[in-house]
């Protein structure tokens, strides 16, 4: 009989933790709706092509005019090549850039606007365009 309290009680509080949890995220999201305008930022897509090599692809989505720098730059941040750096429409945009230009390595692309810094890394080895 004490074995059953003690499973029941076990049962209690874990069902009462998830009904917490649920409780919490709901009113997470319920306090963050509408707080951010997506019409303020630019979407950047990763790159597809893994790893990198020859002309690639950057992707980027803004849903408003806006000026954007859009540059490569080290794992550490420090800048190698300025790609772009002018302003864009309202719409999907893509760059082409050749990476021959790049030693193979890893890298970060970077996109900047006036009120937002967004960035991923890509990995170029252009060994594969001499296959």
């Amino acid at each position: 009989m004490d074995l059953v309290k003690i499973l029941l009680g076990i049962l209690y509080v874990s069902i009462a933790i998830i009904l917490l949890m649920l409780l919490y995220r709901a009113l997470l999201r319920r306090l963050n709706k509408g707080n951010i305008d997506p019409k303020l930022f630019c979407e950047l897509v990763s790159v597809e092509q893994r790893p990198a090599f020859g002309i690639i692809d950057f992707c980027f989505r803004c849903n408003d005019v806006k000026w954007v720098d859009f540059e490569i730059v080290t794992l550490n941040f420090e800048p190698v090549m300025n790609v772009a750096s002018k302003e864009f429409s309202e719409g999907q945009h893509i760059l082409k850039f050749d990476s021959s230009q790049l030693e193979d390595g890893e890298y970060f692309y970077l996109l900047r606007t006036n009120n937002q810094q967004i960035f991923k890394k890509i990995l170029i080895d252009n060994s594969k365009l001499k296959n």
